[in-house]
C-alpha cells in the first residue's frame, strides 16, 4: 500500500498504472476512504480502539478519523490506538497523522509532496537529488537517521505519534503523545493486584489485535516476552497457531531449541530458519524498500522471519517487540550513571573517556572493553549506537565538521527512578522503539505482505506502565545492588508469567533479538565481493576517504579469523562494516540511480 499526495497546486507525476485516486492524492491500495461536504480521510492501517473513539461502531475506520475532526478537531485524535496513518483534507488544510510508535506507513516531505516511500517522493515533479552529508554522517554513527531528518536535502520525515498540519504554505508538527515530565509514582495497589491487572491488559491487547481471525501466527525467539504472548493467546484462542523462529547456523547464538520448546508446549505448528550469512544478498532490495539508509542488529533476523512465512500467510503475525523498553531497559547503566553524579566521579570516568576515545585504544583488548562500557554508562540518554564512534569518523569523512555532537538533554538526576523514567521515554521509546525496534519490525513484514501486530504496545498498557511504580520496573535491593547488576528487569511481567512458562525459559541469561553480525562477513568470497562493491561505488570519492575505507577493510580481513576477540568487539566492526556496504548500495541506488 503506498501513496503519493501533494501540499500545493502542483501536477502529480508520473501517474501510476492502476493506482487509484484524484488530482491531490493517488494510492495503489488504501484500507478505507470516507468524504462527505466538508472534509475527505484517507485511512492506512487499523485502529484497535474504535469503540471507544466512535459510539458507532460500524462505521469505517476513515468514517471515525472524520467524526473525531468533525467532533473535536486535530485534538480528537490523542485517543486512538492502533497501526495506521491517515490523511485528513478540508477547504483549509492537510493533516497527515501517524500511529504512536509509527508502525504503518512512512511519510515522506517537502514543500510541495509528500509520499508513503523516499523513491515515490523522488518521482515528483521538480524533485531534486541531492544527499543530506549531516545526515549520512549521522547514520554511520548510530545505525538510523532520526527523525525529522531524511538522508536527502529538503525531504523531511513524520515522526511515529505525531500529526503534520499543512496550512496556509505553513507547516506545525506536534507530538500526540507526550513524554515530557513524567513523575515517579507511588501506587497503592498490592503486587498481587498490579500482576493481574497487567495480565488482563496483555490478554486484550492480543484480543483487540486478533478478531475474529482464525489463523494466527506468532513470532517465537525463546524468550519472555514472544513466550508470554503465546501464553497470553492460548488462554482466548484454542485454534491453529503457526509459529515461526530464527536461529543462526554453525553458532552458538541461537535460540531454536528454546523456541521448539515453547512450541510443543503450547502446540503450535513450527517452522524455523537458521541464517548462514549469505541473506545479506537481499540488501540492495531491504534498502531500495526502506529509503534512509539503516542498519540495526536484528535487521535480517526480521528480514528472514518475515521471508520465511512465505504466501500462506497467517491473518495477524503477533510480536513480542518493544516489551524491554516499555519496562525500561539498561537499568545498570542508569544506576551507575546516577552513582558516580552523585558522588562526583562523573568528570574523572569522563576524562578517561576521552583520552580512549582513540583509534590507538581502537583494538582487541582491555582498554576496549572499558571505553565500551563508559560509553553506555556515561552517554546514559544517547541510546545504543549502531555504527563509528566519532574520532574513527571524523577520519573517515572527507568533511570532519559533519561530525557533530548531538545536543542531549540533561540528566534528570534528582532520584534514580527520575533518570531511569526519563530514559525510558526518551531513549528507550522515543529512540529505540519508535525509529528502530519498530521500524525495523514493521517495514520488514510490509516488504512481504505480512500484517504484524505488537500486543505490548497497547495504548492501554502504555497508560498502565507510566502509572508503574519503578520498583515493579526494575527490580532490585538498593541503587547499589542494581548497579552491581543484582537486579530484575520488567519484574512485574516476569512475576505475572514465570509460573506459566518452562523452566528452561524462564532460567535462562537473555540473549536479545539481534544477530550476530559478523556471521555476514564469514565468507572470504562473499566479503571479498562486498569490499570491491564499496570501494567501486562514488561515496569513497564524493563523501568518504577512500584510503580510510580501505584501511578499515584490510583491518578487518586481518582480525576476521583471529580466535578469542570479545564478542562486542567484533559485532560492533562487523555493524560498522554494514553500515559502510549499506551506505555505499544507497549511494548507488538513490544519488547514482
Amino acid at each position: 500500500m503506498m501513496f503519493i499526495g501533494k501540499f500545493k497546486n502542483n501536477k502529480l507525476f508520473p501517474e501510476k498504472i492502476g493506482w487509484n485516486g484524484n488530482d491531490r492524492i493517488m494510492y495503489d491500495q488504501v484500507s478505507s476512504v470516507f468524504t462527505n461536504d466538508r472534509v475527505k480521510v484517507y485511512f492506512w492501517g487499523v485502529l484497535y480502539n474504535k469503540k471507544s473513539a466512535s459510539n458507532v461502531e460500524e462505521l469505517s475506520d476513515a468514517a471515525i478519523i472524520a467524526e473525531l475532526y468533525e467532533r473535536s478537531g486535530d485534538d480528537g485524535f490523542s485517543g486512538l490506538d492502533g497501526s495506521f496513518t491517515f490523511v485528513v483534507s478540508d477547504s483549509e488544510k492537510t493533516i497527515i497523522v501517524r500511529d504512536h510508535h509509527g508502525t504503518n506507513k512512512p511519510v515522506y516531505y517537502n514543500n510541495s509532496f509528500f509520499a508513503s516511500s523516499l523513491k515515490h517522493l523522488q518521482e515528483t515533479d521538480g524533485f531534486i537529488t541531492k544527499p543530506n552529508l549531516r545526515a549520512l554522517a549521522d547514520f554511520l554513527s548510530i545505525g538510523y537517521i532520526a527523525t525529522p531528518f531524511s538522508s536527502l536535502e529538503g525531504v523531511s520525515k513524520l515522526g511515529a505519534g505525531e500529526m503534520l498540519i499543512h496550512q496556509n504554505g505553513q507547516f506545525v508538527t506536534r507530538q500526540l503523545y507526550q513524554t515530557d515530565d513524567i513523575e515517579p509514582v507511588r501506587n497503592t495497589e498490592s503486587l498481587e493486584e498490579l500482576s493481574e491487572r497487567y495480565g488482563a491488559l496483555h490478554k486484550e491487547a492480543i484480543e483487540k489485535r486478533i478478531g475474529n481471525n482464525r489463523n494466527v501466527g506468532i513470532l517465537l525467539s525463546g524468550g519472555y516476552d514472544s513466550g508470554c504472548n503465546l501464553v497470553a493467546l492460548r488462554k482466548i484462542y484454542s485454534g491453529d497457531i503457526h509459529s515461526f523462529s530464527i536461529g543462526f547456523k554453525g553458532d552458538t547464538w541461537t535460540e531454536l531449541p528454546l523456541a521448539k520448546c515453547m512450541s510443543e508446549t503450547f502446540d503450535t505448528i513450527h517452522t524455523e530458519y537458521e541464517i548462514d550469512g549469505s541473506e545479506i544478498s537481499a540488501l540492495p532490495e531491504i534498502i531500495d524498500y526502506l529509503g534512509d539508509p539503516f542498519v540495526e542488529g536484528g535487521l535480517m533476523v526480521n528480514y528472514t522471519a518475515m521471508k520465511l512465512i512465505g504466501d500462506n500467510k497467517p491473518d495477524v503475525i503477533l510480536g513480542g517487540d518493544g516489551s524491554d523498553q516499555y519496562f525500561g531497559t539498561s537499568g545498570r547503566e542508569v544506576a551507575l550513571h546516577y552513582l558516580i553524579s552523585k558522588y562526583k566521579i562523573a568528570p574523572m570516568l569522563g576524562l578517561g573517556y576521552s583520552l580512549l576515545s582513540n583509534s590507538c585504544f581502537d583494538k582487541n583488548n582491555s582498554l576496549y572493553r572499558v571505553r565500551f562500557h563508559l560509553d553506555k554508562i556515561l552517554n546514559i540518554l544517547k541510546g545504543d549506537l549502531f555504527g563509528f564512534p566519532d574520532f574513527r569518523l571524523k577520519a573517515m569523512l572527507q568533511d570532519r565538521s559533519l561530525v557533530q555532537s548531538i545536543e542531549e538533554l540533561k540528566p534528570d538526576l534528582r532520584s534514580f527512578e527520575h533518570l531511569y523514567l526519563q530514559h525510558a521515554y526518551k531513549t528507550d521509546l522515543e529512540k529505540i522503539i519508535n525509529q528502530v525496534i519498530l521500524f525495523k519490525a514493521s517495514r520488514m513484514a510490509d516488504m512481504f505482505g505480512n500484517t504484524i501486530a505488537f500486543p505490548y504496545m497497547d495504548l492501554d498498557i502504555y497508560n498502565f506502565l507510566q502509572q508503574l511504580p519503578v520498583q515493579y520496573k526494575c527490580k532490585g535491593a538498593s541503587v547499589s545492588d542494581i548497579a552491581k547488576g543484582h537486579v530484575t528487569a520488567k519484574f512485574l511481567l516476569k512475576y505475572h508469567y514465570k509460573p506459566m512458562l518452562p523452566e528452561i525459559i524462564t532460567s535462562k541469561k537473555k540473549q536479545g533479538g539481534f544477530a550476530p553480525m559478523p556471521l555476514f562477513f564469514k565468507d572470504d568470497k562473499q566479503r571479498a565481493m562486498i569490499a570491491d562493491f564499496i570501494m567501486s561505488s562514488s561515496v569513497t570519492h564524493d563523501f568518504l576517504k577512500r584510503d580510510a575505507v580501505d584501511r578499515f577493510i584490510k583491518q578487518y580481513d586481518r582480525e576476521v579469523n583471529e580466535n578469542g576477540n570479545w564478542f562486542w568487539y567484533k559485532q560492533s566492526k562487523a555493524i560498522q562494516y554494514f553500515n559502510l556496504y549499506t551506505l555505499a548500495l544507497w549511494w548507488e541506488r538513490f544519488i547514482n540511480k
